[in-house]
């Protein structure tokens, strides 16, 4: 009997010099110019990614690299994502500008926030389609890229001039969402733009490091759009539905650990469409990972933490159900996933794990009678983030768990280590919102460092009134 071989899978040729937009549309290009084929049937404008120029790595300053002759033995091809300059790389006509951060938002911004490449990203997927067809879109877009452009670069008048970018569309987009909602915050008409764009601004807030509740109103709002389109027909099957569904459940997530530390007004209704389904499409996800189940369920935690005296044991069922649940939940194997390599879907389980954990911190810190559960989650958190290796795309959604693990740490060696960490992640993605992070943790470490109680994450959050997402 011979030996049978293993099945191999097929994967299409995937090209890499084809236009801009089948390659966000994810579509084979015949890589014909000035149109492709595809671009010309469809009547969409075919965009094409600027050449790349040879630099010397030997020459040092900007001046010298336009100027001098490269040597033969030192020449290199700059790969576009460490050879965009914030702002020198940006031609100065407004129209050329938005190509060339279109073009970083694709193979930097996008890259910088996702746990894994997929093609079912919604970030290019959806939202790079969209942006052909609506203003609005491209202008959330260039908002979110021009405020992570101008945290790369150390210029401070380029920074200043990106800033003013990203704050110019970003206003855009608020008039463009004003324009096509009701008095009742229900959208009239490009419903699925305005969920979509809604969502990259609740991301702005927290790349600009937003310490106030303006981001939970947007998910509020977000919140109430998706489930009148869930109501009005079903939605099971759409998959625009489901990637804005994907979208808002992470940061819904994140909005779930700041209910008691915000206001009252900002807590969103009980009797709402479920976030998730049994027979949703499974896919990874680019900020959840395989972890879209479990994020549904972390946003639920926050019911948990308003008890009705006069029905404790209605409070206690639910407490345990979501126990239960977030203990029993069970995910799909990476590993067998097209296109994730080993060291990937490692790191996504690590990810999985280290959030399981964080959210049994977040239910537990809600029960006086599971508070001490609490440090031995914990610090299985942390071992399960130690897992994932500085400068893997997993680190870009540790945030979670790092804050609640952290917060609880008991050594100085481990607390310096987080701090570092975090410090390691920043400089990736250049969130804002890691140093909220850091700074909260900081004066939670603070008097245990000097041999005093630890002060409790959410007494901060209430002394400084904040209230930042940990997305």
């Amino acid at each position: 009997m011979t030996e049978a071989r293993p099945r191999q899978r097929k994967f299409a040729p995937r090209s890499r010099q084809g236009c801009l937009t089948c390659r966000a549309r994810r579509k084979r290009c015949d890589g014909k110019r000035p149109e492709c084929q595809n671009c010309t049937r469809l009547n969409m404008k075919c965009e094409w990614q600027t050449q790349r120029q040879l630099v010397a790595e030997s020459v040092s300053s900007p001046i010298a690299q336009r100027s001098a002759s490269p040597s033969p033995s030192r020449t290199l091809v700059s790969p576009l994502r460490t050879s965009i300059d914030p702002w020198e790389s940006l031609p100065g006509d407004a129209t050329a500008d938005i190509k060339q951060i279109l073009n970083y938002y694709i193979e930097a911004f996008v890259p910088s926030v996702s746990v894994a490449t997929t093609p079912s990203s919604f970030y290019t997927s959806l939202y790079i389609p969209m942006a052909f067809e609506s203003e609005g879109m491209l202008d959330a877009i260039t908002a979110l890229s021009a405020a992570q452009l101008a945290r790369r670069t150390t210029d401070p008048d380029r920074a200043q001039r990106l800033r003013n970018l990203s704050s110019k569309h970003q206003q855009n987009c608020h008039s463009f969402i004003k324009d096509r909602i009701s008095p009742s915050g229900m959208p009239i008409v490009d419903c699925y733009q305005v969920i979509g764009i809604t969502l990259l601004l609740v991301g702005l807030e927290a790349l600009n490091g937003t310490k106030n509740t303006k981001w939970l109103s947007q998910l509020q709002s977000v919140r109430t759009m998706l489930n009148a389109l869930y109501q009005e027909q079903d939605m099971t099957h759409c998959w625009e539905v489901d990637s804005l569904r994907r979208h808002f459940t992470y940061h819904d997530a994140m909005a779930s650990l700041m209910a008691r530390v915000s206001k009252s007004e900002f807590q969103f209704d009980r009797d709402l469409a479920p976030l998730y389904a049994p027979g949703m499409p499974s896919t990874i996800d680019p900020l959840m990972g395989i972890s879209y189940h479990l994020c549904a369920l972390i946003s639920r935690i926050r019911y948990v933490g308003f008890s009705n005296p006069a029905f404790p044991c209605i409070s206690e069922a639910a407490f345990a159900v979501i126990e239960s649940e977030i203990q029993e939940w069970k995910y799909e194997n990476p590993m067998f996933s097209p296109g994730i390599e080993l060291p990937i879907a490692l790191d996504l389980i690590a990810l999985a794990e280290a959030y399981r954990l964080a959210a049994l911190v977040q239910l537990y810190r809600s029960s006086e009678t599971h508070k001490a559960l609490v440090p031995s989650c914990a610090s299985r958190a942390m071992e399960f983030i130690a897992r994932i290796p500085p400068g893997s795309p997993a680190e870009s959604s540790l945030l979670y768990p790092i804050f609640l693990a952290g917060a609880e740490l008991d050594s100085e060696s481990a607390i310096s280590a987080c701090f570092q960490r975090l410090t390691e992640i920043q400089m990736r993605n250049r969130y804002e919102n890691v140093g909220n992070v850091q700074k909260v943790l900081q004066e939670v470490w603070r008097p245990f460092l000097n041999g005093e109680e630890r002060r409790d994450w959410e007494d901060v959050l209430k002394d400084w009134n904040w209230s930042f997402s940990l997305g």
